[in-house]
């Protein structure tokens, strides 16, 4: 039996522990006896994800004959903002999606608020050893290498939606490097058509400049970035805003796209209002439900070897837990193949689908290029921008969005992330 709470309120802490002690009102003497499973997740019910995990509970349920599980629809706030304290009372679930990077995943592991799954995923023969499941390793709370906390069921990445009507009419193909993809937009402005749908405002400015970064970027630089692993190339950061400012000036990007959310560009491209849009696989879902007047696709950056990418958001099992056995069944059975293959064909980005076990053309196509990215057929992923340190990711916002406003010089904006890197870095 299921029993199901939707937590819509964010922010308060005191809201969020309050309504996770009603989901265990009464109910933790039974925990503590393994009848009760709690998972939580963040995820809108018409998703890719919340719909495969919806699986994976029915499947939980039908092989766990007598144990309840009491599910908690949370918000990505919620955890963002009270996560660790979450995590550290009597009231933690079982099992629960948890952001994934050094200022949320890895801060909680290093508090040793988690469950150390090293030992668990070698008995029971996870097959973890890739790089979409890096994201679950962490030492001294920087990810990427040493114990595994968490666990992974799906991928995502980065890449660029392109209206195959709209290039069509201009007569340009699908670009394969820098230079023919500037010559694209050009064809566009020239036409009174700004090419590049952008929320500057959002995730989808830091991505646009992360990935011209990328292109002056190598392996050694990345993991400089990215694993504090010998220092960063800032000057890939700068020639990456200089490109930027450029393509401002040119007309590629609206100085307009100032105020706009990731969702309202998404929404754009999607009522083919422009013909690029570069954002992440999490559209591949909305699109193929919402796009009907017009042929899509998407390709990877081009000439770039590095993506932005990785491995998605992570099972993790609190340290307070009190059934980990039964949280441990769960997440291996959203590894299984009926519930990877599900996720595909929803949209989303599978991590052990079968071969040939997603067949929804959308599906298809992201899963194969992720698996590309994984094995370095097509490239490497190179994890987000503002992973490394806490608070990057509203430094890179706001100069994305003077960047797009004329405010700062390129030189400046190289400078001020490197500030910001540096004093939020760990030190020694």
């Amino acid at each position: 039996m299921r029993k199901h709470m939707a937590v819509l309120a964010a922010g308060s802490l005191v809201l969020a522990l309050g309504l996770a002690g009603c989901a265990s009102e009464g109910g933790s003497g039974e925990a503590e006896n393994g009848k009760t499973l709690k998972v939580w997740w963040w995820e809108n019910d018409d998703s890719a994800l919340a719909q495969s995990w919806n699986k994976a509970i029915d499947i939980f349920e039908e092989e766990h004959p007598g144990v309840e599980v009491q599910f908690e629809l949370k918000t990505y706030e919620q955890m963002q903002q009270s996560g660790q304290l979450i995590l550290d009372s009597n009231d933690a679930p079982d099992v629960l999606e948890y952001l994934k990077g050094n200022a949320t995943a890895g801060v909680v592991s290093k508090a040793g608020l988690l469950t150390d799954l090293t030992d668990v995923a070698a008995e029971r023969g996870w097959a973890v050893d890739n790089t979409a499941q890096d994201v679950g390793l962490y030492e001294n709370g920087t990810m990427g290498s040493g114990q595994r906390y968490g666990v992974t069921n799906y991928g995502e990445y980065v890449g660029m939606w392109f209206n195959q009507d709209m290039l069509a009419a201009q007569g340009a193909q699908v670009p394969e490097t820098l230079d023919e993809l500037e010559a694209v937009m050009q064809k566009f402005v020239d036409a009174g058509i700004t090419p590049l749908a952008l929320g500057s405002a959002d995730y989808p400015g830091p991505h646009l400049l992360y990935a011209l970064a990328l292109a002056h970027m190598d392996a050694d630089s990345l993991a400089a970035y990215q694993k504090f692993d010998g220092e960063p190339d800032w000057a890939a950061w700068q020639k990456a805003a200089t490109t930027f400012a450029d393509w401002v000036d040119k007309g590629y990007i609206s100085t307009d796209s100032t105020g706009i959310p990731a969702q309202d560009s998404g929404n754009a491209f999607a009522a083919g209002k422009y013909p690029l849009f570069y954002s992440g696989t999490w559209w591949a879902g909305p699109f193929a439900s919402d796009i009907a007047d017009f042929e899509w696709d998407q390709f990877l950056f081009p000439g770039n070897d590095l993506h932005p990418g990785s491995g998605g958001n992570l099972w993790v099992v609190p340290s307070k837990a009190k059934n980990k056995e039964l949280a441990y069944d769960f997440i291996e059975i959203t590894q299984r193949p009926e519930v990877q293959n599900e996720l595909g064909n929803l949209g989303g980005v599978p991590v052990a689908a079968e071969d040939g076990g997603v067949s929804e053309p959308v599906g298809a196509v992201v899963t194969a290029r992720f698996n590309e990215l994984l094995s370095g057929d097509g490239g490497t992923l190179a994890w987000y921008p503002d992973w490394p340190v806490p608070g990057l990711n509203d430094v890179f916002i706001a100069q994305t969005s003077d960047l797009v406003q004329g405010n700062v010089e390129p030189a400046q904006v190289a400078s001020n992330i490197q500030a910001a890197y540096d004093a939020g870095k760990p030190q020694g």
